[in-house]
């Protein structure tokens, strides 16, 4: 199961726990969204979303100097 995020508002759709709020069940993948589904933290369409590599591993600048 795959992770999106919003480049808006940072807002995590996790497939996993889907979006209870708006009727969308857990295990529900982001693309069989409907079409219409918006961003619970702003708004913006499917479109605005990005995959969330699992396997990337976030580093600080500061973790270099």
């Amino acid at each position: 199961m795959g992770r999106w995020v919003c480049s808006v508002c940072d807002y995590e759709y996790n497939e996993e726990a889907g979006d209870p709020a708006t009727g969308i069940p857990p295990g529900t993948l982001f693309e069989d969204l409907p079409a219409d589904w918006r961003c619970p933290g702003c708004s913006v369409g499917k479109e605005a979303f990005v995959r969330v590599n699992e396997l990337e591993v976030k580093t600080d600048e500061e973790d270099y100097l």
